[in-house]
């Protein structure tokens, strides 16, 4: 540790020993258990569907293949077919198909980018998945729940849920998802309360160690609910338990026990102390503020287009959907259209390059070249999406007109990011062209140049192949 630095300065929430001195972080403590326990979860659902478990989490989700792997078994069918090259633009075409498949089902995905799960980012990897957990394990298990009751904070039904079923059980206290959990009393009480004949109470009141009653439940739960171990007792006898790990168990529990839940349960919850149920009035707060969020960022994306910006606003999710654009497309003015469509079609890439000027030497870094890379490659996966997602060409003169219109707004777009794709290219080009990449370095940028540039070509003559089709049914 540098001089003068003291752990506090750099640990939000420090840990003591019993002389006072810190040891450690308790947000480093949360995330080992957290990589843990999420570990565990994915596993599981990759056992559903015959996959080989990861083995760590950071790294194993780096290609993205493994994360496309676990999106079909949630989703239920085969999705497209991975890139499987080793490159990191391989890596990073994967990622953002997942991100891309993650967002057309409605899971919330804020400031997490394709570069983040592929550099490895610990904490941003376990929002991803915490975001996929908490849409298929938590969200999906209780919609139908919630709906009933005309609810839409899950965290509060679910602890409704839990204090109308152990109210009977004077030593459980439930008011939140982390320490009214460690003793192992309210994860017992929950259990019995449903299925009384597993266990007598008096056998978990006579328990003296917190984690023999946390083993006590666990066993319990695996042995005749069919509950996998998603959690190790040692996690969660501690003072403050990780309050995701719990509430993931917890909802493993609610599917498989009878979920009726009260008014009055849902009434109590509410009228609890607020200091006692922050976790619950936090989780409004940050849902509201994730929903504003991509509101702005939808609004100001789509101005930023139809302006012909390349680059998103700041402050951004760096995850952009094609959809974000896709209201500009059709509003821009029909002559700034043709004029676009017009130059787009009599401008192939390598017409595109010469009328570029030359970089000069040192004008560029690799890693500025891999971030623009990064950033087109992001675009250019959505507009692919984008151009395979166009319903076929209708056989009503009305409706082809309309799709034609449509289809002139997404070669705006396409126009508008033509020189950005060219200014990588040229980027590249000086990279190659100074030599002073390594030989792993040279060979990556070549690929990566490859990789871009026939993309780009073939999604340029198939937009064409399409105008024209829907020229000659007009």
């Amino acid at each position: 540790m540098a001089e003068g630095v003291r752990p506090e300065d750099y640990c939000d929430e420090p840990v003591e020993d019993e002389f006072g001195e810190i040891i450690k972080c308790r947000s480093d403590e949360r995330e080992d258990v957290q990589k843990k326990t999420f570990t565990k979860w994915v596993n599981l659902q990759l056992c559903k569907t015959g996959k080989p478990p990861v083995e760590d989490l950071f790294s194993d989700l780096c290609d993205g293949r493994r994360l496309l792997e676990l999106l079909e078994g949630l989703i239920g069918h085969e999705l497209v077919r991975l890139e499987k090259g080793t490159s990191r633009v391989h890596s990073l075409n994967n990622v953002n198909r997942a991100l891309q498949i993650l967002q057309k089902n409605n899971v919330d995905l804020v400031n997490i980018g394709a570069a983040d799960i592929v550099d490895g980012n610990h904490k941003l990897i376990l929002g991803l998945i915490w975001s996929i957990i908490l849409h298929w394990q938590v969200k999906d298990v209780m919609k139908d729940v919630m709906a009933g009751l005309q609810q839409t904070n899950s965290e509060k039904i679910l602890l409704s849920w839990v204090r109308q079923n152990t109210r009977q059980y004077p030593q459980v206290n439930v008011v939140n998802f982390s320490s009214s959990w460690n003793d192992g009393l309210a994860f017992n009480a929950l259990i019995h309360s449903h299925r009384p004949e597993l266990f007598d109470w008096s056998a978990v009141e006579t328990k003296t160690s917190a984690i023999d009653r946390l083993e006590h439940a666990f066993s319990k739960a695996e042995q005749h609910l069919g509950i996998e171990r998603l959690l190790d007792p040692e996690d969660v006898a501690v003072s403050h338990p990780d309050k995701k790990s719990i509430i993931m168990y917890v909802t493993s529990l609610f599917r498989v026990l009878p979920q009726s839940i009260s008014m009055e349960a849902i009434q109590e919850v509410e009228s609890l102390p607020s200091a006692t149920t922050a976790g619950v009035s936090r989780v409004t707060t940050e849902e509201h503020y994730q929903i504003q969020t991509q509101q702005r960022f939808s609004q100001q994306i789509t101005v930023s287009v139809a302006q012909g910006r390349v680059r998103s606003p700041s402050p951004q999710p760096r995850y952009k959907s094609y959809a974000y654009t896709q209201a500009a497309y059709v509003k821009s003015p029909e002559q700034k259209r043709r004029r676009f469509t017009e130059q787009f079609l009599t401008r192939s890439q390598e017409e595109l390059q010469r009328g570029l000027s030359p970089l000069p030497p040192g004008s560029t870094s690799l890693e500025s070249y891999q971030a623009s890379l990064e950033e087109v490659l992001t675009w250019l996966l959505s507009a692919e999406d984008g151009l395979h997602g166009q319903p076929s060409i209708s056989s009503h003169v009305e409706e082809v007109k309309e799709q034609f219109h449509t289809h002139e707004g997404y070669m705006v777009e396409l126009t508008t990011h033509q020189g950005s794709v060219g200014r990588v290219l040229r980027a590249g080009a000086a990279l190659l062209a100074e030599g002073n990449l390594s030989e792993d370095e040279d060979s990556e940028v070549r690929e990566q140049m490859n990789l871009l540039n026939s993309r780009w070509e073939h999604l340029r003559v198939a937009s064409m192949e399409r105008q024209n089709s829907l020229v000659i049914h007009d």
